[in-house]
């Protein structure tokens, strides 16, 4: 009985020890986690944006203007849905939500410009319902 005592506090410095290694290796490995979830999201949003942007170069180089409208305007069409998400994107800096409103602006001054109907109507759908969310936010 008296060695367990002994070594009672060293069990438990042990044991915290032991814990804030952990919490840490946990909370380094959860930050890589998050980290890499951002980041392969990005670069995946930019690989297919440049993709889109490629096509569309080389069909007005091949002298295909519409398909190459077409395929911006659907670039367009892509990247405002993800400027609408069913819930507020946490975290969102100043500098972002004004860019973000910007080219919102910007999109629906060129919308009524040239207004389109694409082959995809339950994007056309989420398009209206964006820009009609977002005049009623600037009232």
């Amino acid at each position: 009985m008296n060695i367990e005592r002994k070594y009672l506090p060293w069990f438990f410095v042990m044991f915290l020890a032991g814990s804030a290694v952990g919490f840490l290796i946990g909370a380094y490995s959860g930050g890589n986690f998050g980290m890499s979830l951002v980041l392969n999201n990005g670069l995946n949003q930019d690989a297919l944006e440049l993709n889109n942007k490629l096509d569309a170069l080389r069909q007005l180089r091949g002298g295909e203007t519409a398909a190459a409208i077409e395929t911006l305007e659907a670039s367009v069409d892509d990247t405002l849905v993800i400027f609408d998400p069913v819930e507020p994107y946490p975290g969102l800096k100043d500098a972002t939500l004004s860019a973000i409103d910007s080219a919102i602006d910007n999109a629906i001054d060129y919308r009524r410009d040239f207004p389109r109907q694409s082959s995809r109507p339950h994007v056309d759908k989420m398009i209206e319902g964006l820009f009609e969310r977002h005049r009623l936010d600037l009232r």
